[in-house]
């Protein structure tokens, strides 16, 4: 996994730059009740470090760790990423995802097959877990940097562990 670690620190290290470049108030706008703003983009990416970190670690210490599936739109309503300050959200963004990447760089090879239950057709693997964040995180750095109207962002197209597209 460590080609993985790499192109995650390179991906957050290119990003933060570009980040701290969007102003506070273009990542506050939020035009649609439904659609999150950038700040509300870029909170789900922590949470999505924080739910995979906790998959990554149990998923080292357990053959399969059962269910682990989180409710997206509630962590981040919840948390009110839209009060917080712009540059808050990016460093615990960044400093969450080194943190992660030194983690990943350390996986256990032998726990790639162990699995748990985030709701696919089949159960994920680690291995699946940690590829699949890397692609998840940078298809939403590029609704962030794509200045599109929130109503046309390309949305997640989710893949079940053996990689076919889920509905």
């Amino acid at each position: 996994m460590r080609s993985v670690a790499d192109r995650l620190s390179e991906t957050v290290h290119t990003a933060k730059p570009r980040l701290l470049a969007i102003s506070e108030a273009r990542a506050s706008e939020k035009p649609y009740a439904d659609k999150w703003s950038v700040k509300e983009i870029l909170g789900h990416l922590v949470d999505s470090a924080a739910n995979n970190h906790q998959r990554i670690v149990r998923m080292q210490g357990a053959r399969d760790i059962g269910v682990f599936r989180y409710a997206q739109a509630h962590w981040v309503e919840s948390q009110k990423y839209q009060t917080r300050p712009w540059d808050a959200i990016i460093e615990l963004w960044f400093q969450y995802n080194s943190h992660l990447a030194h983690v990943i760089g350390e996986v256990d090879p032998k726990t790639l097959e162990h699995v748990c239950d985030m709701g696919y057709p089949r159960p994920a693997t680690l291995a699946f877990v940690i590829e699949d964040y890397l692609r998840h995180l940078q298809h939403h750095l590029a609704q962030v940097f794509g200045n599109r109207d929130p109503r046309e962002r390309e949305q997640w197209s989710s893949r079940d562990p053996e990689g076919a597209p889920t509905a």
